[in-house]
């Protein structure tokens, strides 16, 4: 695959503190395709695929059964994943984030027990941010696990870790979360990134990082679910925008493979698109 990385024929930022990991059991081998361009910009001192199934991947790969649910991955990432990590650090990454440019690391980033994106409509005490691309703390990953911290039915973990939680993480386990500057340097996801970054996450973000070619290998590759999700949705949307049809045709083909017209402009409408605009992408996707 062609991708729009920096420095990638060898490890150039020494991360030895930090271990690598992704859990995924729907889409692995696309989750081991993060990992090993992640690990073609640092050297870790850990790189580890959680899944269920083998994939080729330079990093070792740990079997569990498989995760059912987005509840399922929750529960994973904050009472288990702890048991998975040796070192102080793991950089948590999933199929569609990892790391964009070793040189945009810094060591402050060791000041914090949890670093991810900001997430634009939070609010300011509260907008730290994404666990899609996120570095977090042994010693957050301990305290997590703690009976103290019950998930409650429905949520997700980072909202729970970054909203729900903060307060009590900070008061009682000492949990310093960077702040927003910091969490712009270290990556972006729903805002529009005003300088380079560390890394990034959003199925809606990879047309800035990969070429058409690759593109369409995960588009083939990514099951109908995932593909068809509202970060999916929003790829296309961004696809339809930028004229680029190929990428149009390869999304819009295994939509209806699946879904029908109407399905699709629903998708669109879920997406916050009024219908009239979201009969207009329908459109532009069924001439494509």
């Amino acid at each position: 695959m062609s991708e729009r990385t920096l420095n990638v024929s060898s490890p150039s930022r020494n991360l030895r503190d930090v271990t690598l990991c992704a859990v995924d059991t729907v889409n692995p081998a696309i989750a081991a395709r993060a990992l090993d361009l992640s690990l073609a910009q640092c050297d870790f001192g850990d790189a580890l695929l959680i899944a269920h199934v083998d994939a080729p991947t330079r990093a070792r790969i740990e079997k569990i059964e498989p995760l059912r649910s987005l509840a399922e991955y929750s529960q994973f990432m904050l009472k288990r994943l702890v048991d998975y990590i040796a070192t102080p650090w793991v950089l948590v990454v999933q199929w569609d984030g990892y790391v964009l440019d070793a040189s945009r690391w810094s060591d402050r980033f060791y000041q914090y027990d949890y670093i991810g994106a900001r997430w634009p409509n939070a609010s300011n005490l509260n907008d730290v941010g994404n666990g899609g691309f996120s570095l977090r703390s042994a010693k957050l990953l301990k305290a997590l696990a703690s009976d103290q911290f019950a998930i409650e039915a429905g949520a997700v973990e980072d909202v729970l870790i970054c909203s729900t939680w903060r307060e009590a993480l900070e008061a009682d386990y000492g949990i310093r979360f960077a702040p927003g500057d910091v969490a712009d340097e270290f990556a972006y996801e729903y805002a529009v990134p005003r300088q380079p970054t560390f890394g990034f996450h959003g199925f809606f973000n990879m047309w800035r990082h990969i070429e058409d070619s690759a593109m369409f290998e995960i588009i083939d590759g990514l099951d109908i679910e995932t593909l068809a999700s509202p970060r999916g949705v929003a790829l296309l949307k961004v696809y339809c925008d930028l004229r680029k049809f190929a990428c149009v045709r390869a999304i819009y083909r295994r939509y209806r493979a699946h879904l029908s017209v109407a399905e699709v402009a629903h998708a669109f409408v879920r997406n916050r698109l009024s219908d009239d605009a979201a009969r207009e992408y329908v459109n532009i996707c069924e001439r494509s």
